[in-house]
């Protein structure tokens, strides 16, 4: 024992030992244990974002010309060419899952319409015939010289037309939830009946998280949230320095291509392409599961919507001389592109291939 160790102190001394070990190690946890759950939070929302940001399929290319620059995806694939023309509001990157897939069997593009996304022009001329001209400067800057067209909801304008007027140069068409003349009033009366108004107002566009929500429930409540939709809404939007979201098109434009849209009749008597229609059993899913909101869009469904699907089905049965009907399983109008996809897919394979 050493000459300065009075009897029993080794006892205490561990004692004390013992207990500033424990003390630190309290100590040591209180100030780990936070920065652990901090990297682990942000471990996990860095997982969350690279789900959403997988590695592109496909090139981006523009084209100019005409007052125009048109931005465009390119999936490759082998095959005809199928281009593939998004609706009102949205963009080429909606059709990443669908492109992906078809891309085995077919050369697949996609291209964001003037006033969508990086898409220009120096004029605001969204009628028909100019959406038409624009598809053909895209076909022809491609030296795509025969084509199958896919047209989504308003993109089955495009497609009516472009066939019309170059019959030579079109292969098939799929009017992919598109088999509606929006110049029918019902079509109108549809947008007056919606107990909400289909753009956003400005709480939803206050930050971006609050106008995802929002295009969440509104066009897509009943599937996930996933990588392709991300894409598309950051494709739709732009977040400005004060934090709020500004909407692409903007609603001036977004109005205008609507209008136009609802201006031009479909004389599907003209066309002499084979044809594809595939329409979904509901337009429009509720956004809430509110019972009063859901009866107000079961009387839409039931009262407008269907007699209006009705009488447009009856139409291209009647003017379209070589067409295929088909009802798809599941989804609405946004949503089938995801609930139906086997099913959209193996229809599209077998009509094109064919």
């Amino acid at each position: 024992m050493s000459a300065f160790t009075a009897p029993g102190s080794s006892c205490t001394c561990n004692k004390r030992m013992t207990l500033i070990s424990q003390t630190t190690f309290g100590m040591m946890l209180r100030v780990i244990l936070p920065g652990l759950l901090a990297m682990l939070i942000s471990c996990q929302q860095s997982q969350k974002q690279n789900q959403m940001e997988k590695q592109p399929n496909y090139q981006e290319g523009f084209i100019q010309g005409n007052g125009v620059k048109l931005q465009y995806l390119d999936w490759g694939g082998s095959g005809q060419p199928l281009v593939l023309i998004h609706g009102l509001g949205d963009s080429p990157y909606l059709f990443e899952d669908l492109a992906s897939s078809l891309k085995t069997n077919f050369r697949v593009i996609a291209y964001s319409r003037r006033g969508h996304y990086k898409s220009e022009a120096s004029d605001s001329d969204y009628s028909t015939s100019t959406l038409v001209a624009d598809l053909r400067l895209l076909l022809d800057s491609l030296q795509i010289d025969k084509v199958s067209l896919l047209g989504w909801s308003m993109g089955g304008n495009e497609i009516t037309e472009f066939a019309i007027r170059y019959p030579e140069r079109t292969n098939k068409l799929i009017y992919f939830e598109a088999g509606y003349d929006l110049s029918d009033e019902a079509f109108k009366n549809i947008l007056k009946t919606l107990p909400r108004s289909f753009l956003a107002d400005s709480l939803d566009l206050q930050t971006f998280p609050a106008y995802r929500k929002w295009y969440h429930k509104f066009w897509f409540a009943d599937v996930g949230w996933n990588s392709t939709l991300e894409a598309n809404l950051k494709a739709t939007t732009q977040v400005n320095p004060d934090s709020s979201v500004t909407t692409i098109p903007n609603d001036s434009i977004f109005k205008l291509v609507l209008e136009s849209a609802m201006d031009y009749h479909r004389d599907y008597k003209m066309i002499k392409s084979p044809a594809l229609a595939i329409y979904t059993k509901l337009f429009f899913v509720p956004p809430v599961k509110d019972s009063s909101v859901v009866s107000v869009y079961e009387n839409i469904e039931k009262n407008i919507v269907d007699p209006w699907r009705l009488k447009n089905i009856n139409q291209i049965k009647a003017e379209l001389k070589n067409v295929t009907i088909k009802e798809v399983p599941l989804g609405s109008h946004t949503s089938f592109i995801f609930l139906s996809k086997d099913s959209l897919i193996e229809t599209i394979n077998s009509f094109l291939l064919d």
